[in-house]
């Protein structure tokens, strides 16, 4: 194979890794991987404990001689999954939330090994039912049901066939075979009960993040016209700030001020106050630019901040805003501050922007 067809299949399984991290648990793959992480570290403890047992078992029992590749594979598994668990608390559980899939294959095929180690070894495809919880148990670490499907469904039937070839014993390999069966169909169920519990929290888990999205969503947002609030615009213009300083680009904050807004509230009442502010809000979020932060952040007083708008961009799109707001006859009285990179100069800072714009508007105000 070429060079470029070897990077082509490389590029083409990372993007079907990709899709498939993605795609798992409504797109949530951070969620998936604890998921399987938290099962990985269960499956560990099951198998150091259940071949770590074997492995002494079979050391300290002259009667029950193998070789010694299987004493040295016993040996690997426990040692390797008590490894696993004891990193899995570590920082280095990190690696495995990133590499799950690959995991799950290893286990997989670690695990899905014995059947085969034990037939090699003992000539008989009759070892203990244990396996089959093993098969589908390493099966349950994978993510998508197809997966799952073929790897109980493969290692049962080479279990099976091995143990038709080779013998069983006084057992008929349909009685071998139905108890097979019958173990994973047991094991399926209890793993069935199981992904059922995890979906019912895995949604109880979702219900607190959307709850808690609206809540973050509420503090930051005005009530009344859906508009940043002033913490609201403190939180977006931090990091749009710092980006302007570190690309040496400008930043425009543009304050705004409803004119007539008590005169509005004596005469028609607060209904139609309301109702104006919410038009003028919809005619400043339709005026401005889809980065830049809108925020009402008084009763009749709004702010806009315009990442990496100079001055004559600030006064264009604040220009059109103004027509907008003339066309619903609303007036409004605007200032406007910009902050210029400058090397060796001080970063933007909001608070001082805001007042700069404040003071303009002012003069703005009482020169009409």
């Amino acid at each position: 194979m070429s060079d470029t067809g070897a990077g082509a299949l490389v590029a083409s399984a990372r993007r079907a890794r990709r899709q498939w991290r993605d795609s798992a648990h409504d797109g949530d793959p951070v969620r998936s991987d604890v998921v399987v992480v938290q099962g990985l570290a269960a499956i560990c403890v099951l198998s150091t404990v259940l071949y770590g047992a074997v492995f002494l078992w079979v050391v300290t029992d002259p009667d029950y001689a193998v070789h010694w590749w299987v004493q040295s594979y016993n040996l690997l598994v426990a040692a390797l999954a008590a490894t696993t668990f004891w990193a899995l608390h570590t920082p280095r559980a990190v690696w495995f939330y990133r590499h799950t899939d690959v995991v799950t294959f290893v286990a997989a095929a670690l695990i899905i090994a014995s059947p085969v180690l034990g037939n090699a070894d003992a000539d008989s495809g009759f070892p203990a039912f244990g396996l089959a919880l093993s098969i589908v148990a390493a099966a349950a670490l994978l993510q998508r049901r197809w997966h799952v499907v073929v790897v109980v469904t493969g290692g049962v039937l080479a279990w099976i066939a091995l143990a038709s070839v080779n013998g069983i014993g006084n057992v008929g390999v349909r009685t071998f075979a139905a108890a097979i069966v019958r173990t994973v169909l047991v094991a399926g169920l209890i793993h069935y009960v199981r992904i059922r519990t995890i979906g019912l929290l895995w949604e109880r888990y979702r219900s607190v993040d959307r709850a808690r999205a609206r809540a973050d969503s509420l503090s930051h947002r005005d009530d009344l016209t859906g508009l940043l609030n002033r913490r609201g615009l403190a939180r977006g213009a931090s990091p749009a700030l710092a980006d302007c300083e570190r690309d040496a680009v400008p930043v425009g904050v543009l304050y705004l001020d409803l004119d007539g807004l008590k005169e509005i509230n004596d005469r028609a009442g607060h209904d139609a106050g309301d109702t104006a502010l919410i038009r003028l809000s919809g005619i400043l979020h339709r005026s401005f630019r889809s980065d830049d932060l809108i925020a009402r952040v008084g009763g009749d007083e709004f702010v806009v901040v315009l990442p990496g708008a100079g001055e004559q961009e600030v006064l264009d799109l604040g220009a059109t805003a103004l027509d907008g707001l003339g066309a619903a006859q609303l007036s409004v009285s605007a200032g406007v501050a910009v902050w210029n990179p400058a090397p060796g100069g001080v970063g933007p800072d909001l608070d001082e922007l805001m007042r700069r714009a404040d003071n303009a508007m002012y003069r703005e105000k009482y020169r009409r």
